[in-house]
């Protein structure tokens, strides 16, 4: 739990507390619309496999001309230029999904893991198992990181996703090389 608060601590000394509030207020899935929905999808797709740093400016930038010139990556770009097209009708198949989280996995370009950052940008309470908090639970032997993220939120009481967050930027702000976190 002390990383937990150290983690905490450090991130809103960065400068990245906007982040969790963020996180912190996503209205839930019920209350979303079409066009959040395609933001976040374009950033968890331009995300994907890319440090996050690099993604925003990449995002940025496309949000800001809206030119699909700026994605160099051909399958990220295709993936984007599909979801310009099809958005609203996979939002709406979404919302009446009984399990929404899967149901994000069969959109392109989001896999096993994406599906998670996605489902928690898009109101869904949730962790996202990426390779930083996959090696914290095992650092710290918990089964998974929703195992992790759930005992510290017995103490904290705070949304996964806010728990997910912190616990990440934690990490992507303080990973060096071979992953070791400082503590």
């Amino acid at each position: 739990m002390l990383f937990f608060y150290k983690a905490n601590n450090y991130i809103c000394n960065k400068g990245y507390d906007d982040e969790v509030d963020y996180i912190e207020h996503i209205p839930p899935l019920s209350e979303q619309n079409a066009e959040h929905f395609l933001s976040e999808f374009i950033y968890v797709v331009l995300n994907a496999g890319m440090r996050e740093q690099v993604a925003r400016k990449i995002y940025n930038r496309f949000i800001d001309t809206k030119k699909l010139s700026e994605i160099g990556h051909p399958g990220k770009r295709d993936a984007i230029s599909f979801a310009l097209v099809n958005y609203v009708e996979w939002f709406e198949t979404l919302q009446k999904s009984d399990d929404p989280v899967e149901y994000l996995e069969t959109l392109p370009w989001i896999g096993p893991i994406t599906k998670y950052h996605l489902a928690r940008n898009i109101g869904i309470d949730t962790v996202k198992p990426d390779r930083h908090l996959v090696r914290l639970a095992k650092r710290f032997n918990f089964s998974s990181p929703l195992v992790m993220c759930q005992e510290i939120q017995k103490e904290t009481h705070d949304k996964l996703g806010v728990i997910d967050v912190i616990l990440w930027r934690y990490c992507n702000l303080t990973a060096k090389h071979g992953e070791r976190y400082d503590i």
